[in-house]
């Protein structure tokens, strides 16, 4: 069983809740950046390709 009294423990446990959050925030942003990139790239790639289709 966990001794909730031990400051170390929760000091332990708190920053490595902490550290979880940090890591998903980080992720998190890092895949919707990225999944930005790729959408912008699509929509200038159909572009391109509408524009093209135009020209002929």
């Amino acid at each position: 069983m966990v001794d909730w009294s031990n400051s170390e423990f929760l000091t332990l446990l708190i920053i490595d809740i902490l550290a979880i959050g940090i890591a998903v925030w980080w992720l998190s942003t890092k895949f919707t950046s990225k999944m930005r990139e790729v959408e912008d790239r699509m929509e200038r790639a159909r572009l391109k390709i509408s524009d093209n289709d135009e020209e002929e």
